[in-house]
């Protein structure tokens, strides 16, 4: 296919607080897991189905098309075919997406976004502040079982782009990682876990047992997905590393999805909060990084965004804010030109928050910060 221009389907079938905060009114929850947990089990399956039947519809599939947007990347979570623990199943909407693209010509990255026991730590994996998933070899075997049964349920789908192994592991030996630690920064006190002594029980990996399992999942996934179908894998943030790793295997179509976000940056103290800043680094990282990545592999940008930490910008006047972030988005795409496309972070959300209305790509198309269309 073309060049991709896609938006990622966050916050629909795996949840983040700070997307729809209103679905977590009336609890405590951080969380996907423990708003699963606080909820009385009527009310949990009730304000699910109500935001899986609305948050994302055919007429969201209808608008992407029509702005030139070539692809959805759709993240699921590890209990997409069953219930597991407190969780909700939701396969039946991956179908009505699968459906939805193949009615409007889309084509659909599906991106296992959370695995038990969390591989990052963070809100987007479903649990705050745990990290015990690679430490028990029958939760791996829960994920690789599930990217068998997708490649299996949609390998024939006409619609599918690929299958994502998993989204954003943190290898205790990444690039990432170090970097933290160089700074100070403590994922876990960023996203506290309420359970601490749980959380005693923590225990990351190394990018050696990231990759083997990746090539596990590769084997399962590969039984059943045509090859015209990709294999992605994430960078880890470490895309020099994993670049050379994916170019070093025998593999047949695999995709690299790096994410490139200037909050990152920000987060890092890795350059000045400031917007012409901001595109400088655009151009000298993300443009090295991604060209990098696509000189060994094919490479995406899976996740990026204009959100960013100059001061007063939600204050300044609709001028000067657009000449901002228009500046920021026109750096990122000339950047992501480099390789084989990018998904943007996030189709949508409901905030009312000018400081965070760049998150949502249609708030940034009608306030002019981003074009009209993509094809």
């Amino acid at each position: 296919m073309d060049k991709i221009r896609g938006v990622n389907l966050g916050n629909w079938l795996v949840l983040e607080k700070w997307m729809s905060p209103e679905l977590y009114s009336d609890t405590t929850a951080e969380d996907e897991t423990y708003l699963c947990l606080q909820l009385s089990e009527g009310e949990k399956r009730s304000r699910l189905k109500v935001h899986r039947d609305h948050y994302i519809t055919s007429r969201d599939f209808a608008y992407i098309a029509e702005k030139g947007f070539n692809a959805v990347r759709l993240p699921v979570p590890f209990f997409v075919f069953e219930d597991y623990g407190p969780y909700v199943h939701c396969a039946e909407y991956v179908d009505k997406a699968m459906k939805w693209a193949g009615d409007y010509h889309l084509k659909v990255l599906l991106d296992l976004h959370t695995v038990p026991g969390s591989q990052n730590g963070s809100d987007n994996a479903g649990i705050c502040g745990i990290v015990q998933w690679a430490q028990y070899p029958e939760r791996v075997e829960i994920a690789l079982s599930v990217l068998e049964r997708l490649a299996l349920r949609y390998g024939q789908n006409p619609a599918l782009l690929g299958i994502e192994v998993l989204n954003e592991p943190q290898p205790v030996d990444g690039h990432l990682s170090k970097l933290m630690e160089t700074i100070g920064i403590n994922i876990m006190e960023r996203y506290q876990p309420v359970d601490r002594e749980a959380a005693k029980k923590n225990k990351g990996y190394t990018k050696a047992w990231l990759e083997q399992f990746y090539l596990d999942a590769y084997a399962r996934i590969r039984k059943y997905l045509p090859v015209d179908k990709a294999v992605v894998f994430d960078d880890a943030f470490d895309i020099h590393h994993f670049a050379d790793w994916a170019a070093a295997q025998n593999f047949e179509n695999v995709i690299l999805d790096t994410h490139q976000y200037i909050m990152l940056a920000d987060w890092m103290h890795l350059c000045e909060p400031e917007y012409k800043e901001y595109v400088r680094y655009v151009r000298d990282v993300f443009t090295e990084e991604v060209s990098y990545g696509q000189a060994k592999v094919p490479t995406i940008c899976g996740e990026w965004c204009l959100f960013n930490a100059q001061p007063g910008l939600g204050e300044e006047s609709p001028a000067v804010r657009k000449e901002v972030y228009t500046a920021i988005a026109k750096a990122q795409m000339e950047a992501f030109d480099h390789c084989s496309g990018w998904f943007y972070w996030c189709y949508k959300t409901h905030l009312d928050d000018p400081d965070w209305d760049c998150w949502d790509i249609g708030k940034c198309i009608s306030n002019g910060w981003m074009p009209d269309r993509y094809s």
